[in-house]
């Protein structure tokens, strides 16, 4: 075989295997600029009295859990500008169940406060596997699996590099008007199924494959209609009993002994979100929607 027959025969060797890797760990979706309607699925533990131990040992916690994202799809903003998003567009991600794209993370660090219907603090973490494993509505609770704080096999692994980090999110306020609490829930947990609503921002010295983008300082009202403090995020909880027995108990033992009020709550979240690459962007989007509000009011004159 000539020199230059061998050497066309190696690059195209080379090529196929280099395309063949390429195919092994592809990118995350892009995400569109777009107002943005992600619904997700999760199990989680709640404890009042933040007795929920890692790796036995207390740090305060009072809410953690693992989510699944089931679907992204285009919404629209709702008025006032900045206050809500609803859904209804174009899927632009589904969840490919085990063997396929998944988006799955952890939240963490929550503390709960006396009254048992608010919380402060708590962090989200994105991730995108091209092949997922999992299946939150079928998964129990797996001590061993929460390896640390943040990391749940299966769900996060921050050191896998399989898991494509996206984004932190970070609790902030604007549940409700004083700018005090960061999680407001409707019920208590356990006394009946409720709505837990919640604003987070990006953090941006996180990084993550989405961070820039959903940094978009879009919800600037709160959830009851008063300017607020910008967030990127904000999410309406519907959390149920039902089903999540299995996340139940887990509390360290103490001397003399003490009624463990670690529960297990499952829970299907809308979240609303904006994606700008630029800020430039995000005024267009909003005067674009303004003006398309004015058009409305005029043809209804």
């Amino acid at each position: 075989m000539r020199s230059s027959t061998r050497s066309t025969v190696f690059l195209a060797v080379f090529a196929a295997a280099v395309l063949t890797s390429a195919t092994v760990m592809a990118a995350p979706i892009e995400l569109p600029v777009s107002p943005l309607f992600v619904q997700y699925v999760n199990n989680e533990q709640f404890s009042a009295g933040n007795k929920i131990p890692t790796n036995g040992v207390l740090t305060n916690e009072g809410n953690w859990g693992i989510l699944q994202v089931t679907n992204i799809a285009k919404g629209s903003a709702l008025p006032p500008l900045g206050s809500n998003i609803q859904g209804g567009g174009g899927t632009i991600f589904a969840d490919g169940g085990p063997g396929g794209p998944q988006i799955t993370g952890i939240f963490y660090g929550t503390t709960i406060n006396p009254d048992g219907l608010t919380a402060t603090g708590g962090v989200i973490d994105l991730y995108w596997r091209d092949v997922g494993t999992v299946n939150v509505g079928a998964d129990g609770l797996n001590p061993a699996l929460r390896l640390n704080q943040k990391t749940y096999t299966g769900y996060a692994e921050p050191l896998n590099p399989a898991f494509i980090f996206l984004a932190q999110l970070v609790y902030g306020p604007g549940c409700d008007s004083g700018g005090v609490f960061h999680v407001c829930n409707g019920v208590a947990p356990a006394t009946a199924d409720g709505v837990a609503k919640s604003y987070q921002s990006v953090n941006l010295a996180a990084g993550g494959a989405w961070a820039s983008l959903l940094d978009s300082n879009f919800f600037t009202v709160d959830a009851n209609g008063v300017p607020m403090s910008p967030q990127d995020a904000r999410t309406d909880s519907d959390f149920t009993r039902n089903g999540a027995t299995g996340w139940d108990g887990g509390c360290l033992p103490t001397n003399p002994p003490t009624a463990c009020d670690i529960i297990g709550l499952r829970s299907s979240d809308p979240v609303r979100a904006l994606v700008t690459p630029e800020p430039a962007t995000l005024t267009l989007f909003g005067l674009g929607l303004l003006g398309a509000g004015f058009m409305r009011r005029r043809k209804q004159k």
